[in-house]
Order: structure tokens, then C-alpha cells, then sequence
């Protein structure tokens, strides 16, 4: 009989906020050829001879500030160990969190999985926690802990579940999230749906693949807000987290702000269905500067909705989703 193992994966953090190991993540994460598509040669001279050593001073700080404001813990680690002891209750299979970017070889995660399972007979359920997809999320971390080396020789069968930001489930659990932390009979109120964004390239080269990850994007906002109720002219769509030069999905989340308190508006929902649990950029960039910057742009109120995993039938959701792949 096959034995099944579930791996939940998504970008991840550093261990600490010292900057030595925010160095190791931000080398890890920004010489992966899907998050920066440059020849080989040249993003290793741009990333270690320019961006890290311009950023990390920068970067450990924001962490710091992270900790300091999360009980002194790095929030996206702890939220995905607690989600993933719950779905392996509810599951009955022996579950893992995996970030992409965790310092760890593919062999190490190898030999992780078969101290837990064995070699015989395996398979991987791979789910990857990005509902969206895109080359540098759900694509990279597949393209890595797909057919993961055996010590034995050979690899382990995957079978990846992306994306899935349309599930019904997944909706209703977003749409519960929202409900429950505004009143959504306010006609004042506007909602803002802010996610990641990506380079125009990025999203040309998914196009060419047979995804698009704005329009995943809009599907999901749509969804959530059509089941909210929310008419349509209350509603808007924004990216967050553009970085270094060249074209990046549009609009960007300040600019959305700055327009909607120069059209009056006083109040807004703010919420990012492209995350599960709580980061850096949510912590930090959506819920205290994205507030900060709307008040002080004449704004009166910006509600921040946290992540799916404030819900507590995120890990039934996410047992729902793994499900589908057995």
C-alpha cells in the first residue's frame, strides 16, 4: 500500500532576524533563476556582488521590527508549524512544512521524508500555499520539491495540487474572515484586494505556459467580494511588493490609496488573498504602512483583514485541498 506524506510549502523566512542568516534567505531566495530570470552568471554578480549587500542591513532591521511585533517569533513559521500539526490530525498522514527558501538541500528533505516513511512505496502530496500561481511562488517551489531524491537512489512520486484560488471552500473561508471583522452593510466602506506583484515578464512567460496570474487575481476578488455582496464600484484591485527596475503589475496598492482618499473615500477593507499566514509584508507593508499611508493621505479608517490562517477552518481547508489530490 502506498504510503502518502503531505508537504506544505511556501516562501518562507529566515531563521532569525540577525543578519547573517537574513544574508543566507535573501541569497537563497534571490539567486533562484524564478525569482530573478537572468542568465546564470549574471544574477550571481548582481545578487551577491550588489542587492544583498545593499539590502540586508536594510532587510534584518524590518525582521527585528517583525519579531518584536509577533511575541518575539518569526510569525510565518510558527502559523505554518501549527497549521501543519492540525492537518495532519485531521488528515491522519504525517505532515510537513517545507519553506522553498529554508537553507535545506533537496537530498536533506529527502532523507527527512524517509526517516518519517521510508522509501518504499511513497508519495508526495505537494501543496503548495500560494492560491495564485506564478512562476516565482507555486511554479519554483514545484520545480524543487517535485521528484524528491531517495537516499536509496531513485525519487519520490509528487503529486502537486496549484492552483487554487478559485475552491469554493477556500472562498467561503476568505469571505467568513471578512465578515467577521467588518460590518459589511456600510456603503462607505471600500475594499481593496492587495497582492504580490509580480515583473510584466513574469507574467508573459505564464501566459506562454497557460496561466495568467492577474487574472487569477481578479477571479478570486471577484469571488470573495461577489459573495460578500460588495457592488462592483467598491471594489479594487492593487499589487504590493514591486521591487529593483522594469515594469511590475499594476496598480500598485500606494497608488490605489492615494486615489481612492483623493475620490473622497474614507474607509477602507484592505485584505491579501495571496497569503495564508501572516509575514513580513503583511505584518509590516499592508497592515502599519499601508494604514499609516492612508490616514496621513486624509483617509479616516483602513481595516486590515488578516490572513486565512486567523480563521480556524483554515486547516480543515487546507486538509480539504490535500484531499482532492489522494
Amino acid at each position: 500500500m502506498t504510503q502518502q506524506i503531505i508537504l506544505l510549502t511556501n516562501t518562507g523566512s529566515p531563521r532569525t532576524a540577525n543578519e547573517e542568516d537574513v544574508r543566507r534567505y535573501l541569497l537563497e531566495f534571490l539567486t533562484d533563476g524564478d525569482i530573478i530570470s537572468i542568465p546564470y552568471p549574471l544574477r550571481q554578480l548582481l545578487v551577491r556582488g550588489i542587492i544583498v549587500p545593499r539590502r540586508v542591513r536594510y532587510s534584518a532591521s524590518r525582521y527585528r521590527r517583525l519579531v518584536a511585533l509577533s511575541d518575539g517569533v518569526m510569525p510565518l513559521t510558527t502559523e505554518m508549524r501549527r497549521l501543519a500539526e492540525q492537518v495532519a490530525q485531521l488528515t491522519q498522514l504525517p505532515t510537513l512544512y517545507t519553506p522553498r527558501y529554508a537553507q535545506t538541500s533537496r537530498a536533506e528533505w529527502g532523507e527527512r521524508i524517509a526517516q518519517l516513511v521510508g522509501t518504499d512505496d511513497v508519495e508526495v502530496l505537494l501543496l503548495p500555499l500560494f492560491p495564485q500561481y506564478t512562476r516565482s511562488n507555486a511554479g519554483s517551489a514545484t520545480t524543487y520539491f517535485s521528484d524528491l531524491p531517495k537516499p536509496s537512489g531513485g525519487s519520490y512520486k509528487t503529486t502537486v495540487l496549484t492552483p487554487w484560488g478559485t475552491n469554493q471552500l477556500y472562498i467561503r473561508r476568505l469571505t467568513e474572515l471578512v465578515a467577521s471583522r467588518v460590518d459589511i452593510s456600510d456603503d462607505s466602506c471600500h475594499y481593496v484586494g492587495t497582492y504580490h506583484s509580480i515583473p510584466e515578464s513574469h507574467r508573459r512567460y505564464d501566459q506562454a505556459h497557460g496561466w495568467d496570474y492577474r487574472a487569477q487575481c481578479v477571479a478570486t476578488l471577484e469571488a470573495v467580494t461577489g459573495r460578500l455582496g460588495v457592488p462592483e464600484e467598491r471594489v479594487h484591485l492593487a499589487f504590493h511588493s514591486a521591487m529593483g527596475h522594469g515594469r511590475w503589475l499594476q496598480p500598485s496598492l500606494t497608488t490605489v490609496l492615494q486615489e481612492l482618499v483623493a475620490q473622497g473615500v474614507r474607509r477602507v477593507v484592505l485584505f491579501s488573498p495571496s497569503f495564508v499566514a501572516e509575514c513580513l509584508e503583511t505584518k509590516l507593508d499592508l497592515e502599519l504602512e499601508a494604514r499609516s499611508l492612508f490616514v496621513e493621505a486624509g483617509g479616516e479608517e483602513l481595516v486590515y483583514i488578516p490572513c486565512l490562517s486567523a480563521h480556524p477552518g483554515t486547516a480543515e481547508l487546507i486538509a480539504s485541498l490535500v484531499e482532492s489530490l489522494r
